[in-house]
């Protein structure tokens, strides 16, 4: 049988997090984007290339369409002061080119050389020169043709001013895990099923069973954010489970606080069907290199 990297992803990912360990999200690729603990709405400090690898959401739509907050480029009447560059309309060609630049980018075929420069404030801004005002969301443009570097700075902005807009709080994302912890639980329940106390007891069992003495010293690990010593996950869709149940509950346990070095790594994780109780798999990782060993129940 060949076995899906899925679940190994989950360990890997762990591995490398913060404490170096985590349990939460059951290995969904969305996990690993939870590397803020909150959303971050200013677009400083995120690199063209940082942000062009989550477009997907945003393609398809014009370069109106994923326009900041208060983008008035087009149509602002007016300067605030002494050194402003000359707010005015983009003009017809800056539009056709805009929208041809903008096609590209979303390939990722294209980028800016650099972020557009940035002031706090119109008075801010250095005359002549493209810039976007952090305070009114505001694009200055220079009173001459924009050239094709300034056009993809302006999409660029655009799109990352979108993505983060569109990014999820720490919260929401707790809130979520929380939600579907309890939606699973209740599945559980209906079921009949066992408890996350019970499947860890059967986890400690399989790890006696299936490694011996290599797992005296392992710790059960819990997960830092919620408490929890299993983390309950909907199995349906894991190729190497496959009909072993809709829901497991999925055990780990290591050495993680006795060590300093990484390739001193050794963990045992296994994964519980959560209404028998029956071992739908485990495995052991040994060293940051991944030595991978399965155990088959």
């Amino acid at each position: 049988m060949k076995w899906s990297e899925k679940v190994i992803k989950t360990a890997f990912v762990a591995v490398l997090s913060i404490n170096i360990l985590s349990l939460s999200g059951c290995g969904n690729a969305e996990d690993s984007q939870r590397t803020e603990t909150k959303t971050q709405y200013g677009i400083i400090g995120e690199t063209t290339k940082e942000a062009s690898g989550q477009q997907d959401h945003i393609k398809g739509q014009t370069a109106g369409d994923i326009a900041g907050p208060r983008d008035k480029a087009d149509g602002v009447e007016g300067g605030s002061g002494e050194g402003d560059s000359v707010v005015r309309s983009y003009s017809d060609r800056e539009k056709e080119r805009m929208e041809e630049l903008k096609q590209s980018y979303q390939k990722e075929t294209i980028y800016p050389e650099k972020l557009i420069q940035e002031a706090n404030s119109p008075e801010d801004v250095i005359k002549g020169t493209l810039c976007y005002v952090r305070s009114t969301g505001e694009y200055y443009l220079p009173d001459r043709e924009l050239t094709d570097e300034e056009l993809l700075e302006i999409i660029d902005c655009n799109f990352r001013i979108a993505l983060n807009a569109s990014r999820k709080t720490q919260e929401e994302y707790e809130a979520e895990d929380l939600a579907a912890r309890a939606m699973l639980e209740e599945k559980v329940q209906a079921a009949g099923g066992i408890g996350e106390e019970k499947a860890i007891e059967i986890a400690e069992k399989a790890m006696e069973t299936d490694i011996g003495d290599k797992g005296n010293g392992l710790k059960l690990h819990r997960n830092d954010a919620y408490g929890w010593g299993a983390d309950l996950c909907d199995i349906t869709d894991w190729d190497e489970y496959k009909d072993k149940g809709d829901m497991g509950y999925f055990v780990q346990f290591d050495n993680v606080e006795e060590i300093e070095d990484l390739e001193e790594l050794f963990l045992y994780q296994c994964t519980v069907n959560a209404v028998d109780g029956s071992i739908c798999g485990a495995y052991t990782i040994e060293g940051l290199g991944g030595k991978t060993v399965w155990y088959r129940h």
